[in-house]
């Protein structure tokens, strides 16, 4: 009898084990960011593979789809937006004067990364915080047109797990 259970157990673990790791569209998705990594002297960020560099200082970075309808803006800051300052900084965020032609969703909290989704007409534009330390965040936007917020928005948070912060 025990055999029989550590023979299931060991199926259910291979089972499981495929289905995070294997097929899918998560696994489609983190295989579209390979092999473009961006970086800064403060962090790295792994972006679609059809980005380009368009502005980098030792703190920031711009990439754009080669059309220039799809960027992504990403700045560190030493003094970083915590998790439980999320929704004042949203609010603030919604509230801005320039971004009043923005009807935003409510902020998506996911432990240490919050989103936020604004669409404008034709136009998206997420944005984002990630807290990775007390001395050590990144915030930005991607933007894009709403004929491509799915693929867009399936490699957002992709994107935003894959943030590593130099030494």
């Amino acid at each position: 009898m025990k055999k029989i259970f550590m023979m299931l157990t060991a199926v259910v673990a291979v089972f499981a084990l495929a289905s995070c790791n294997g097929g899918g569209k998560g696994a489609e998705d983190i295989e579209a960011l390979k092999g473009n990594v961006m970086e800064c002297d403060k962090f790295s960020m792994n972006v679609p593979k059809s980005m380009k560099e368009t502005y980098k200082s030792d703190i920031a970075f711009n990439v754009s789809n080669e059309d220039e309808e799809t960027k992504i803006d990403v700045t560190f800051s030493d003094y970083p937006c915590k998790p439980e300052d999320f929704e004042k900084y949203a609010q603030g965020l919604t509230g801005m004067e320039m971004f009043s032609l923005y009807k935003f969703d409510k902020p998506v909290i996911d432990g240490n990364i919050m989103t936020i989704k604004g669409v404008n007409g034709d136009r998206v534009m997420n944005q984002f915080v990630v807290y990775l330390g007390e001395k050590a965040g990144v915030a930005g936007k991607v933007e894009y047109p709403v004929a491509k917020a799915a693929e867009m928005e399936e490699l957002l948070v992709p994107m935003l797990k894959s943030i590593k912060q130099k030494q």
